[in-house]
């Protein structure tokens, strides 16, 4: 008997959170638990959340763009995405176009305007989960 059920993880999504703000990293951390996503970490800067991807290995980073320290939240993702092939989903109050066309390069599952909904978080994060169990 065939199903056209869409294809699942087998867990919950683990999502690494890369946020400057630490009341909008609790604040997001609670949305998606809520949500029933796993959050594995949370870093404000390049260099932590390249550390906290290697030693997590989430299957979503939420990425702020805007980072402490000298490097973005897009460099940050392209990095995290050419050494563990871990996709982001790009969180930004800022929209201009150079910065939207810079974050594309890194095939991001998607983007997420702030400030953002539950609903909004949900769409993106369902959207993402469903891009991970058919590459799988």
């Amino acid at each position: 008997m065939m199903t056209d059920d869409p294809p699942t993880l087998p867990h919950p999504p683990r999502v690494l959170i890369v946020e400057d703000e630490s009341l909008a990293a609790m604040a997001l951390e609670e949305i998606l638990g809520m949500l029933g996503y796993e959050v594995c970490g949370t870093a404000d800067n390049a260099e932590d959340a390249i550390v906290a991807a290697e030693r997590q290995r989430p299957d979503i980073v939420m990425m702020d763009i805007r980072l402490h320290g000298p490097r973005d939240g897009i460099e940050t993702a392209a990095a995290i995405r050419a050494r563990f092939g871990i996709r982001s989903i790009f969180m930004s109050a800022f929209g201009d176009p150079d910065t939207r066309r810079r974050a594309e390069d890194c095939q991001p599952f998607g983007f997420v305007k702030k400030p953002y909904f539950p609903n909004q978080l949900d769409r993106v994060l369902a959207d993402a989960t469903r891009q991970l169990a058919l590459a799988r």
